[in-house]
């Protein structure tokens, strides 16, 4: 339950780099200083929250075939 919504969390504050002014200094490429550094963290974790899911949900299942 916690990567799901750790993945819900880091989705809405990635839109952040799409609908917050002065995030992107003339495009997605090149980040403003301090906004757009802290969100690009949120990519990374997102990443990770996805790959802790994947992770549980394939021991749930090779616990369930197991049983």
């Amino acid at each position: 339950m916690g990567s799901v919504f750790a993945v819900l969390i880091f989705c809405s504050t990635i839109s952040f780099l799409f609908t917050t002014p002065g995030v992107t200094a003339g495009g997605f490429g090149l980040l403003s200083g301090l906004p757009g550094q802290f969100l690009i963290k949120d990519i990374v974790l997102l990443g990770v929250a996805l790959w802790t899911l994947g992770d549980s949900l394939g021991a749930r299942r090779r616990t369930r075939s197991a049983a």
